[in-house]
């Protein structure tokens, strides 16, 4: 039983902590890289007083399309399904051996 706690449930749970650490910081740091470039582009922008509007409007519609809420982005969907890969081939590769050596150890 220690054998299967060390080589595969210990592993496993690392794995899962580590990289949801990993994407909690890496969605973090891109909603504050978001709101940093959009910040700094609505400071950097010259409007004349009868644009107003249209840039308003194009400034709502910039900044509905980034990264808000739940929703992820293209590069925060792509680095979680490489990390759901990760661990679901450690999963799939290393059960059937962990099934045959506690099975084993049950039988002597």
């Amino acid at each position: 039983m220690f054998s299967f706690m060390w080589n595969y449930a210990l592993p496993v749970t690392i794995f899962a902590y580590c990289y949801v650490r990993i994407f909690h910081t890496i969605r973090r740091q891109s909603k504050v890289m978001t709101s940093h470039h959009t910040t700094s582009s609505r400071r950097d922008q010259d409007v004349p007083m009868a644009n107003t509007g249209q840039v308003q409007q194009q400034q709502q519609q910039q900044s509905t399309g980034s990264t808000t809420g739940a929703k992820l982005s293209r590069t925060e969907l792509n680095i979680l399904q490489t990390m759901i890969a990760v661990i679901a081939c450690f999963i799939v590769f290393w059960t059937p051996i962990t099934i045959s050596n506690v099975a084993r150890s049950f039988m002597v």
